[in-house]
């Protein structure tokens, strides 16, 4: 294996990160925000969450792993670092259920559901039955943190595995059922309910092991792309990224565009931020986008279900404001993303951290 990329890396990549999450809010506010979709080819961001997080867990495990991490503590690590959050995300969506059962009587939802919900949501089980409109319905963005889970426990699986030619070889097969589940469905956008949950799982494994072996091969590309060393290429892949998401095709355009996005455009734009540098000026912002990235994604869609609710339930009409109602919103969620990471998020991972280490030690 190659050794590990230089650690600036990191800000280019949670600066597109943070763009793509703040991306997938809007697709998702766009009731609020216009009268069509903003930024329609927004659910594209997963798949860029998918190779991003491959790249970067490539970049900061490999050679740990190599040098004796074993694979319960790496798993330890990674839920520390999503599951508090995650949590949060689905506490939300419990909250939202239990107020709209108080206000909205005509839409009451059995107390039974609702702790089956909460459950299987807290224990990362996916609920594929036709009754519910995704996997996870107190926390709809979940289902692709579920896969993340799972692509992440199957890279520590079989780690000594995974020497370049076997990658090649899961890339090029899980592409392969990519291309067919994609033509099948007239897009990329699968996964997230029981209906496609099987074909999430070629989604994942394309983009994260594209990720892995991305992040694996820079050493060798390093001379050949010195030229990103000067310039403003950073801001253009964070640019061509808000292009890729504001352009949606019709018809069987549809198929292509997805698989060119996440097949040509996106590599080249994580190639981009592991080797150009950042802008002094910008690294601050650029650290702050990664910071709330994640934040965003995983809280903003039970933030939707409980101020859209709150306003049907007062009479006040959210579609009849936009989009000044959808702006507040987004501006709401962003603030209370960077609140929740600087007082709960990062003060309960220091937490766990200490416990893991304490644990550690005992042993």
């Amino acid at each position: 294996m190659q050794p590990a990329a230089p650690r600036h890396v990191y800000l280019n990549l949670d600066a597109i990160r943070g763009v793509a999450a703040i991306s997938v809010m809007l697709y998702h506010f766009s009731p609020f925000l216009a009268d069509g979709k903003v930024l329609p080819s927004s659910y594209l961001a997963v798949d860029l969450f998918f190779l991003l997080s491959g790249f970067v867990i490539a970049h900061a495990y490999d050679r740990k792993i190599e040098n004796g991490m074993g694979s319960g503590s790496f798993v330890a690590i990674r839920l520390i670092r999503l599951y508090p959050l995650y949590l949060a995300g689905t506490l939300l969506g419990f909250f939202y259920l239990l107020v709209k059962n108080r206000l909205m009587p005509a839409e009451y939802v059995p107390l039974s559901e609702i702790g089956l919900q909460l459950t299987t949501g807290m224990f990362f089980i996916p609920l594929v039955s036709d009754a519910y409109h995704t996997i996870f319905p107190l926390n709809p963005a979940s289902w692709s943190l579920f896969f993340e889970l799972i692509v992440n426990i199957a890279y520590v699986a079989v780690f000594v595995l995974l020497s370049r030619r076997v990658l090649t070889g899961i890339v090029v097969v899980s592409l392969v059922l990519l291309v067919a589940a994609s033509v099948f469905a007239g897009t990329l956008d699968f996964g997230m309910t029981g209906k496609t949950i099987v074909s999430g799982l070629p989604r994942v494994t394309f983009s994260f092991f594209l990720g892995v072996l991305l992040c694996r091969s820079m050493a060798r590309w390093q001379g050949s792309l010195g030229f990103l060393r000067s310039g403003l290429w950073v801001e253009g892949a964070i640019l061509l990224t808000l292009a890729v998401f504001a352009v949606a095709p019709a018809g069987g355009a549809r198929v292509v565009y997805d698989l060119a996005a996440i097949v040509i455009v996106f590599p080249i734009m994580v190639a981009t931020g592991a080797v150009a540098p950042t802008a002094p000026l910008l690294s601050g912002v650029y650290g702050w986008l990664g910071r709330i990235s994640y934040p965003i994604y995983i809280i903003h869609t039970p933030m939707l279900m409980i101020i859209a609710g709150a306003g049907k339930a007062f009479s006040i009409d959210p579609f009849a404001h936009h989009p000044w109602f959808g702006i507040v919103m987004a501006a709401s969620v962003v603030v209370i993303a960077d609140i929740a990471t600087r007082v709960y998020d990062e003060p309960v991972r220091r937490f766990l951290q200490r416990q893991m280490q304490r644990a550690r030690a005992v042993a």
